[in-house]
């Protein structure tokens, strides 16, 4: 009797054990407020985190502008003449001006703003590179207010300045932007097994 409940107990905790890798994680973030946003970003290489050239090619800070959860991103590309096409994960980019030298375009980022956001270019120097070339854009969303928050940044100067009410609470600080419960439920997990294990060797008949 006491072998089988072991036994048991051995295969609960290596049902727990495989559950940690085997159980789905949904990615859970926090959507920006609607507003008009200045934000910095860098040009990173496509399969690493170094700088990549390109980053030269671009004007610092972005414009991003939230209307309804529609996230719009707009910046300027200096050496205009130099990058004959530049596309985002929806497609080609709108170009809102263009004056040969820089040329300011827009486009749509769905999703989590604080992933890399995938652009792909054209860059031709003369007598010297031609090529496609893709790196990836990462914003700083850090101090973006996040929707549900009780003002969004295009209206918080006027909020600033005004009286507060009588009676009226301060306004409560932004929601975290990830949810911790996948972690207490893989910590939970993971302590259940090891538990198991050590009972099923407490458990295990002593040999004669």
């Amino acid at each position: 009797m006491a072998k089988r409940f072991s036994s048991f107990i051995a295969l609960t905790a290596m049902v727990l054990t495989l559950s940690l890798f085997i159980l789905p994680q949904e990615p859970i973030f926090a959507d920006i407020a609607d507003g008009t946003y200045e934000v910095n970003y860098e040009m990173k290489e496509a399969g690493s985190d170094n700088t990549s050239i390109a980053d030269g090619y671009f004007s610092k800070p972005a414009t991003l502008t939230v209307e309804n959860g529609v996230k719009t991103i707009q910046l300027t590309v200096t050496g205009a003449d130099m990058i004959k096409s530049l596309s985002a994960p929806n497609g080609p980019v709108d170009v809102v001006s263009d004056n040969g030298d820089t040329r300011t375009v827009k486009f749509n980022v769905d999703g989590d703003f604080s992933q890399p956001v995938s652009m792909e270019m054209h860059i031709k120097v003369p007598d010297l590179y031609d090529t496609t070339h893709t790196a990836r854009a990462v914003f700083d969303v850090s101090g973006l207010d996040q929707a549900g928050s009780t003002a969004s940044k295009e209206d918080s100067s006027d909020e600033d300045n005004a009286t507060p009410a009588a009676g009226s609470n301060k306004a409560e600080e932004n929601p975290p932007t990830g949810d911790s419960t996948p972690i207490v439920m893989y910590t939970i997990l993971l302590v259940g097994s090891v538990v198991a294990l050590v009972a099923a060797r407490k458990l295990r008949p002593a040999k004669n």
